[in-house]
């Protein structure tokens, strides 16, 4: 095997790893939501991050079908990422403040 070929699959291995995290946090947070108690988040703030988890969502099964649809490895730049990190942040803080408010 090439070192291009091996090169090409492990880049495809992980950005469909990273994906798949992305992808989990984004659910995880969609769930978070369902359950925020109205003191950590108000209605208008829960409506616009679901929106945002949406719209990461659909950025990440995009990214993937162009991967898929792809011939040759392709990489996703750090710029087009940098969103969806943000989103996972937020995530994580939004998670701290359920389980603080729950406790």
């Amino acid at each position: 095997m090439s070192s291009d070929v091996e090169g090409g699959d492990l880049l495809g291995s992980l950005l469909a790893s990273l994906l798949a995290d992305f992808d989990h946090w984004f659910t995880r947070g969609q769930t978070l939501l369902e359950q925020c108690p109205d003191g950590v988040l108000s209605t208008g703030d829960r409506l616009e991050l679901a929106e945002r988890l949406a719209d990461g969502k659909r950025s990440i099964a995009a990214t993937r079908s162009l991967l898929q649809a792809s011939p040759e490895p392709v990489a996703v730049s750090m710029k087009a990422m940098a969103p969806w990190h943000q989103l996972v942040m937020e995530v994580w803080a939004l998670s701290a403040r359920v389980s603080r408010a729950s406790s």
